[in-house]
């Protein structure tokens, strides 16, 4: 007899295939994976005409951006369980020292997160720099963020001494390399001179609407910097722990695959806006940087997603209220939207449903590759005997209109708000608790905790 048997579902396994059988767990841990109806327990999910996919991992949000991260760890990670999300990376910087703050942020994480997360910190200044070990080896945090958004930006955003020009990133990347515990190094393709630029014209000129984003942060722009990046990790030998988000052009992917053909590890991210969106159904509430392009682009995404030059996809979630949100005019609307609760329904619905991912990609894409780009695989993003039993259980054919009252964020908005989407969780299963059923979350604050990383096999 087990704690809790997930019985009769159809198993989505991105190693194994899919196949039917029970999962038995005990405590906060999955003991057996079985052919089907084997296994008793003291509580049963019936999974029976419904697929068991691992728990999602969302590798990039920003909670605690818009409101205090006590409320948002809160609000966040309830959404995320609507959508099967099970683990998160909460991406944020500060200019100050992160050995001094860092207690306050978990201690406000773990009180209030409902789901299990792990925080990536910007790297901003040679201090940071120099912070890195203690960071990896004291805080168990080994993710980090090159912001080159940011590059002329940063002393003045969090009154630094001096901006955030190649001799830091030289700094910090070689600090990262130097350490025997695996690290990560996310990176934020763009080159801050030519969209600064371009900012500079077109208000200048006059634009307005969501085609002045789009021309503000042009492909190349994106392009350039993600080759730029990847060489001088490639100086430090740290090529394979290069992970570039959010990619949202054409032009960007295929330089990744030129890298990755060449040798280069690089990891690519995409979100689902760029997939699922173009620009002309975009306005302000979709003001996002990256934006969201054309159809083009957006096509030529999936099929670098489904063919494995981008194996990753994240939400780049960030939590607001539509009136704050939304300015005047695009250039006074604020960046980031949410979307952490619809990024496996998206997934499955566009992808899957669409015949561009099959089942065991879209586990890969959702869950076991984040996992092991942020060295918390097997524990996270597998169905196997010893690992964390975080599961999703899906109704592959259940359509739903999307309803941002239903995703329970914070957000009062969503930007595929009255989209018909099928696929969706019926149950979310955190280290063996069941945490969200029947349209409803069972998890309490308090019950997600951190990560602390690297996590072996």
């Amino acid at each position: 007899m087990h704690d809790l048997v997930v019985r009769g579902g159809m198993i989505v396994s991105p190693t194994q295939g899919v196949f039917e059988g029970d999962v038995a767990i005990d405590g906060e841990t999955i003991t057996a994976v079985t052919e089907p109806g084997q296994r008793t327990g003291d509580r049963v999910v019936d999974a029976s005409g419904r697929h068991v996919f691992p728990g999602v991992i969302d590798p990039h949000t920003h909670v605690g951006l818009f409101a205090p991260l006590d409320i948002e760890a809160d609000t966040e990670s309830r959404s995320g369980l609507v959508g099967g999300v099970t683990t998160s990376g909460n991406i944020f910087r500060r200019g100050g020292s992160y050995p001094e703050i860092m207690n306050e942020y978990v201690a406000d994480a773990e009180a209030n997160y409902r789901h299990d997360y792990f925080f990536t910190l910007g790297l901003l200044s040679h201090d940071h720099a120099e912070e890195v070990p203690h960071i990896v080896e004291e805080l168990g945090i080994t993710s980090f963020k090159w912001y080159m958004n940011y590059k002329l930006q940063v002393a003045e955003m969090f009154d630094l001494d001096r901006n955030l020009l190649d001799d830091v990133a030289d700094h910090f990347i070689g600090e990262l390399a130097a350490l025997e515990t695996p690290t990560t190094l996310a990176y934020h393709a763009e080159n801050a001179e030519i969209t600064g630029r371009r900012t500079e014209e077109l208000r200048a000129a006059g634009a307005e609407g969501y085609e002045a984003i789009v021309a503000r942060f042009p492909p190349h722009a994106e392009a350039q910097s993600l080759v730029a990046g990847a060489s001088l990790a490639a100086q430090h030998g740290y090529e394979d722990s290069f992970y570039t988000v959010h990619v949202s052009a054409k032009e960007t992917a295929a330089e990744l695959a030129e890298l990755q053909s060449r040798g280069y590890g690089v990891t690519g991210e995409t979100c689902t806006h760029y997939l699922c969106l173009t620009s002309e159904d975009c306005d302000d509430r979709m003001k996002i940087n990256p934006p969201v392009r054309s159809a083009a682009h957006r096509d030529a995404l999936w099929s670098h997603l489904a063919e494995g030059t981008l194996s990753i996809v994240g939400t780049d979630h960030i939590a607001n209220v539509q009136e704050n949100k939304v300015g005047e005019s695009i250039w006074d609307s604020m960046w980031g939207s949410p979307s952490m609760a619809t990024m496996l329904p998206l997934v499955l619905s566009v992808g899957y449903h669409r015949g561009r991912l099959d089942l065991e990609r879209v586990a890969a894409v959702t869950s076991a590759n984040a996992a092991m780009a942020y060295d918390i695989y097997p524990k996270k993003g597998s169905i196997r005997p010893g690992t964390d039993a975080d599961l999703v259980v899906v109704d592959l054919d259940e359509t739903r209109t999307i309803d941002p009252d239903r995703l329970q964020s914070r957000a009062d908005y969503s930007m595929y708000t009255g989209r018909s989407v099928t696929g969706w969780p019926t149950h979310t299963i955190l280290r063996g608790q069941i945490a969200f059923e029947d349209g409803q979350v069972r998890a309490e604050p308090g019950d997600g905790t951190h990560i602390d990383r690297p996590v072996g096999d």
